[in-house]
């Protein structure tokens, strides 16, 4: 059972922080917070820190209209929500910021990674479990759970083009067919030590954020070949992937420590594995979820995203970045229970 910290000492000094600085740290004191109990024990496991892996949030937090019909463009994230009112799977409007909830609680726990079928229904990792949501009626059913041992602690998830679904669980690549009937271990060992993210090309390999020692991506293809595409350099400590074109995005961060604090987008070549810097500090502290929109802007979700008006400073938030320009909007800020977004999806025009 997961013991909620009620205090922001702890939550701080977990991440190496000086809790002396933070303003209003008595005020946030008794927020009922989950953000840094899970990485800390993530990492106490694996050396490997998921960056929000949990929430700072009231358990007062203003309603909201509850299940919504996707339209295309949408943006869907999933948060940890409250010790109170456990995780969220959330939808905002890409112009404006609104904000709906589709799905809270009940199995919602604390979840990581959202990606979504061809119907339209979401497909949401958390932890020990493989959730699907009707995001109209806000129905949640569980397809996969790890009573057998066989799911582990599933993380990225993506939606391959025939529907499957496809799980990193920090031990092997898995496959689960769309009505979750059938699960099979498709890629394991070799340079896959430590799967954390995965994505889908265009030509259905598989693109593989591999936290080892030093951190890698790497190409699976259809046949079971492993193709390494870089490894190192800008990577430090990565937290989720996105594909578009055969360009790879990647969430991380530029401390040296891997912890948050100034965040950066990566770009990577999917041909030549050449690295480049999207974006780096000014909203982004520690993002986790990324996904590419079909105009070429990526989507972010940063559970420690910094509004400097507000008295918190890690309110988390959802972003646009403009990769051509650089360019860094805040779609939406933290409230109530709101304030870890970590997975990210877009709803495809398809």
């Amino acid at each position: 059972m997961v013991q909620a910290s009620t205090r922001v000492d702890q939550k701080y000094s977990e991440i190496g922080m000086n809790t002396g600085s933070m303003p209003n740290a008595s005020a946030a004191a008794c927020d009922y917070s989950r953000r840094g109990f899970l990485g800390s024990f993530i990492s106490s496991l694996t050396g490997i820190g998921i960056l929000g892996s949990s929430a700072l949030g009231a358990p007062n937090a203003r309603r909201y209209p509850l299940g919504a019909k996707l339209q295309p463009g949408d943006i869907i994230f999933v948060d940890s929500g409250s010790a109170i009112q456990g995780g969220f799977v959330v939808k905002v409007d890409p112009v404006s910021g609104e904000k709906i909830v589709l799905s809270s609680g009940g199995l919602l726990r604390m979840p990581y990674g959202v990606a979504i079928q061809s119907d339209g229904q979401l497909i949401v990792s958390d932890s020990g479990l493989l959730i699907r949501i009707n995001p109209e009626t806000t129905a949640q059913t569980l397809i996969a759970d790890n009573t057998t041992g066989d799911l582990g602690q599933p993380y990225g998830v993506a939606v391959e083009h025939h529907n499957s679904i496809v799980v990193a669980n920090l031990r092997d690549i898995l496959r689960i067919t769309p009505g979750g009937n059938h699960l099979e271990k498709v890629y394991s060992g070799g340079s896959l030590r430590t799967p954390l993210g995965v994505a889908v090309t265009t030509g259905n390999d598989l693109i593989v954020l591999n936290r080892a020692s030093t951190p890698e991506i790497v190409r699976a293809r259809a046949n079971g070949e492993q193709v390494m595409v870089s490894r190192g350099g800008l990577l430090k400590a990565p937290q989720a992937i996105a594909v578009a074109n055969e360009q790879i995005f990647v969430t991380d961060v530029a401390t040296a420590d891997g912890n948050f604090g100034v965040g950066r987008i990566i770009q990577i070549n999917g041909q030549s594995g050449e690295q480049s810097i999207v974006a780096e500090g000014e909203y982004l502290s520690g993002p986790v979820g990324i996904a590419a929109m079909e105009n070429g802007e990526l989507v972010i979700g940063d559970p420690y995203a910094t509004r400097l008006e507000t008295p918190d400073r890690f309110d988390g938030g959802i972003l646009r970045i403009n990769p051509s320009t650089h360019k860094q909007t805040l779609l939406t800020s933290g409230e109530g229970a709101f304030v870890n977004p970590r997975g990210v999806a877009i709803v495809s025009n398809a």
